[in-house]
């Protein structure tokens, strides 16, 4: 397995951090985009068991992430339709280089959104799309009033830390969240008022264009997600037009399904969805 690292300047000036595990004799490609205040770093463990089924992974550190920061992690992006551009490029790239073989794409939390968001306003040619706890709906109850003091404060003051996640609900192995609140490439500081009011803006596109996805799609998403909607996944693949959709729900699951304990079966369940449409 050939490990590549190396850096992209974006539309608007940024300097991104990439990296690529190829396969010998790859069969597949795929982007990966990783989600809210982690890094791609965090996905080598299925990364390995991709690329031993000749399945060449391409990724990113996002903007405000990992080692794309320009000083440490802060989580922060202007726009998220800048983190589309990026992900439309380097897919390009993913295809380019590695030609003749179908392309696939995965997205987790903020990056099943922004994924499912690109398939919505990009149209890409894709073999199949992957989300893993994506973002597409909002907490349930959550109040007009909040959203409206949130489209305030990205406005007046876009890097104020509005926004705590608990980290103890990624996962239910006590081990995987001290490795994650001990990850120096990892934020976990609230999240910035820009970023936040800019994910409901993707998830409310998602919401209202979900009757035009028309991929072949694969979610996996925990029954007892504290992070991300479940009901959102419903929505996506109850009205996605895509002939080939499945929702896999994992009973009591928290949000990273790959780290939590049903971990081998749900890295099976996603090689084996991949492996069947080569």
């Amino acid at each position: 397995m050939k490990h590549l690292e190396t850096t992209y300047d974006t539309h608007d000036g940024k300097k991104l951090y990439l990296q690529a595990w190829m396969s010998d004799s790859p069969k597949a490609s795929l982007l990966l985009v990783h989600g809210l205040g982690e890094h791609s770093s965090r996905y080598v463990h299925l990364v390995e068991k991709l690329v031993e089924a000749g399945v060449s992974v391409f990724t990113f550190d996002g903007r405000g992430h990992g080692k794309s920061a320009d000083d440490k992690p802060d989580a922060f992006f202007e726009s998220y339709r800048d983190y589309l551009k990026d992900i439309d490029t380097l897919f390009g790239k993913v295809k380019s280089y590695v030609q003749g073989v179908p392309a696939f794409i995965y997205g987790h939390s903020m990056g099943g959104g922004l994924v499912a968001s690109y398939v919505l306003d990009y149209k890409p040619e894709a073999r199949g799309i992957i989300l893993s706890s994506p973002a597409i709906k909002e907490a349930e109850g959550t109040s007009k009033f909040l959203i409206a003091i949130g489209g305030l404060m990205s406005k007046y003051f876009p890097r104020f830390k509005a926004l705590k996640l608990d980290a103890s609900k990624i996962s239910r192995i006590p081990e995987e969240v001290d490795k994650y609140l001990n990850d120096p490439l990892n934020y976990t500081d609230p999240i910035p008022a820009r970023t936040g009011n800019e994910l409901l803006s993707m998830m409310r596109m998602i919401q209202d264009k979900a009757n035009q996805f028309d991929l072949p799609l694969l979610i996996i998403h925990g029954s007892a997600d504290g992070l991300t909607n479940p009901k959102g996944s419903e929505i996506l693949v109850d009205k996605a037009i895509s002939s080939d959709k499945t929702l896999k729900t994992f009973p009591g699951g928290y949000h990273e399904l790959i780290n939590d304990t049903d971990r081998d079966e749900v890295k099976e369940v996603i090689l084996n969805w991949i492996v069947e449409r080569v």
